[in-house]
């Protein structure tokens, strides 16, 4: 598939979750392809003016207003979900039934907003944990089937609305895809890195977890918004992408704290030598996250499944990608990192001491 695709193609363009780090990064580049786009936000603005785009609010679990949100619309990016990676046994049916509402009753919504709206293509941004069942898998591709074992509520709900986004495709003229990034990372709102970064300012990063953690994929927001808009492209009744999920990442596998070191040691910090095993960690979280559904404490600094994305190896293809719609990434790990480095430079010098 070639890359020079016309991106007018699109036409008007619709990005659900817009206030999001990845909806905010592929509505400003879908602008600057000369597109027109309305952004779909819930309860955060979204701080851009553009004269091609609009922003609307509305809730995804509401059925009349993704009708609306989806009038006059060509392509739907959908990028906005509940990220509930709590769960097990013990986990409160309103924690589940919040899930259950927004990641599969939104898109539900969505797709029936896109069939009644007459639009012509739907990409959903999945997750690779859909096929994470806390087990090592050096080579996911494709085959790899969905996940069989929950320790979260987020996979069960995700694998849901991907089945439905793909089960979609072909029906009232829409034709559907997803994708399925791991470790979103980036400068400008990125929760992984903001995270990091305020627990060295703080003087809380004392300790690996899992030594130098497991060997899995991330994705810069680049070269994800990339996979975006040439997945939305080769969308056409006739193309080999319609109906079907893709892995995409950087191509370049790293242990947690191997992948970090540049952005530490940027900023002046360097990665802790002290190590807590993974297995007695695990057991910690898991109680305390039965404490917090029972009991109402606060929520663990760590998911038993956030545990295991750290801790089990983990390794993606994006072969599948680059054959049906020609992603590769445009960016690489250390680009990506020295401007995320520039970026937080940048922030605390605005911060003072």
């Amino acid at each position: 598939m070639s890359q020079s695709a016309n991106y007018t193609d699109l036409g008007h363009c619709l990005v659900t979750g817009a206030a999001g780090y990845t909806g905010q990064h592929l509505v400003r580049a879908l602008l600057a392809r000369g597109l027109s786009v309305r952004a779909l936000v819930r309860n955060t603005s979204l701080d851009l003016q553009h004269d091609s785009l609009s922003c609307i609010s509305g809730d995804i679990q509401d059925a009349a207003q993704m009708q609306q949100a989806c009038d006059g619309i060509d392509t739907v990016f959908h990028t906005a979900a509940f990220i509930a990676t709590m769960g097990g046994n013990a986990a409160t049916a309103a924690y589940r039934e919040r899930a259950q509402a927004i990641n599969v009753g939104g898109t539900q919504n969505i797709i029936e907003a896109c069939r009644q709206q007459g639009v012509a293509r739907l990409v959903h941004t999945s997750s690779v944990d859909v096929c994470f069942s806390g087990d090592e898998d050096l080579r996911m591709d494709e085959r790899t089937p969905y996940a069989e074992r929950f320790n979260c509520i987020y996979t069960e709900t995700k694998i849901a609305a991907e089945q439905a986004v793909l089960t979609a495709n072909h029906r009232n003229g829409l034709v559907t895809c997803a994708l399925r990034p791991d470790g979103i990372w980036g400068p400008g709102g990125c929760l992984m890195f903001d995270t990091l970064v305020e627990q060295l300012h703080a003087g809380r990063m004392v300790a690996r977890i899992g030594g130098q953690g497991a060997l899995h994929d991330h994705i810069n927001i680049d070269n994800l918004v990339h996979a975006h808009i040439l997945a939305a492209e080769s969308l056409r009744a006739d193309g080999p992408t319609c109906g079907r999920a893709y892995f995409v990442s950087d191509g370049e596998p790293a242990r947690m704290f191997d992948f970090v070191r540049p952005l530490f040691e940027g900023l002046g910090y360097t990665v802790p030598t002290a190590n807590i095993p993974a297995a007695p960690m695990r057991s910690v979280m898991s109680a305390w996250q039965w404490l917090h559904f029972k009991l109402g404490i606060a929520e663990p600094l760590f998911t038993p499944h956030e545990l295991d994305k750290l801790t089990v190896s983990h390794v993606v293809s994006s072969a599948a990608a680059q054959r049906d719609f020609g992603y590769a990434p445009v960016k690489s790990v250390t680009q990506g990192m020295a401007e995320s480095v520039a970026y937080y430079q940048e922030l605390a010098d605005v911060a003072g001491p």
